[in-house]
This record gives C-alpha cells, sequence and structure tokens, in this order.
C-alpha cells in the first residue's frame, strides 16, 4: 500500500514541468516558428488569387533552407488581403531546391511566389486578429491535412522571439 501511494505521489510530481528537469512534451517536439514570409504570386493569377496571400511560417530564415540536406517544415496560412486569416493550410515541406535565394522566390504547391519577410509585431497583428478588418464571408473549411501550431504557439513564437 505504502508502495503505491509513494509511486502515485512520484508520478504526480514528475508530471510537473521543472520538477523533474523536463518540459511538456509540446514544448520539446515541436519546432518554434519564428519567420512570417508573405508569398506574391510571380505568375499570372487565376480569379481573384491575388486577394489570397499566403504567409509562410518558417523556424529559421528561408534563405538557410537551400543550406540544408532535407525538407523545412513550414506552415502556410492562407490570408485575405494580408488582412485576416483566410485558412490555415497546416504544415507544407519546402526543398533546398524550391528556394532561389537572389531573385527572392520560393516554389511552392507548383507556384511560383516572391517572398517578403515581415516584422514580428506585423505577423502577431495577423495572429491575434485571425479575423481582421475587412468584412467577408468565410465559408466552414475543413482543417488542414497536416495541421501545424496553433495561432496560440505561433503568438507565443513571435511575442518572444529569441
Amino acid at each position: 500500500m505504502r508502495a503505491a501511494v509513494l509511486c502515485s505521489v512520484f508520478l504526480f510530481f514528475s508530471s510537473i514541468p521543472g520538477i523533474t528537469g523536463t518540459l511538456p512534451l509540446r514544448a520539446v517536439d515541436r519546432p518554434t516558428h519564428r519567420h512570417a514570409y508573405y508569398l506574391f504570386l510571380a505568375g499570372t493569377p487565376s480569379g481573384c488569387e491575388d486577394c489570397y496571400v499566403p504567409l509562410l511560417v518558417t523556424t529559421g530564415p528561408l534563405e538557410q533552407i537551400p543550406k540544408s540536406t532535407g525538407k523545412e517544415a513550414c506552415v502556410l496560412i492562407i490570408t485575405y488581403e494580408r488582412d485576416s486569416i483566410w485558412h490555415n493550410d497546416g504544415i507544407v515541406l519546402v526543398a533546398p531546391g524550391d528556394i532561389e535565394v537572389a531573385p527572392r522566390i520560393v516554389h511552392l504547391r507548383d507556384r511560383k511566389y516572391r517572398y517578403q519577410e515581415i516584422s514580428s509585431a506585423e505577423a502577431l497583428k495577423l495572429f491575434e486578429n485571425p479575423m481582421g478588418t475587412i468584412p467577408i464571408s468565410r465559408p466552414l473549411l475543413p482543417n488542414a491535412a497536416s495541421p501545424g501550431p496553433t495561432l496560440e504557439d505561433l503568438i507565443l513564437a513571435f511575442r518572444d522571439p529569441k
């Protein structure tokens, strides 16, 4: 009986972050996305495609991806006029060959985009106010096929960029 109580007490205290020197699984396993880039279509748009500006959120600078050997897991968020979040597409993989550093081009989902990094303050404004200021009708869209960090995770990362 005493062993069972001691085991229960140990399990309780070991589940509290900091007591055993470990962090919650979520904080350890998830990369922190701290760089945000608006993507501007480099080709001819189809319909109002220019209205829906993708935001690519990465763990490091896009310019570093071509120097790596593997694909980078990035978060793709579709915005409406850079004012509001239309849809969170979750994780997309960007390969070293998808980035052209000198012309600041990224190839993503069979499209070619010019990319422009935005400030943490601008990214936070979007994450903290995902409905934006432009009144538009929003359809119920399905969840991302490869879910990534939540808006709350992104807000925390951009509030504390280290």
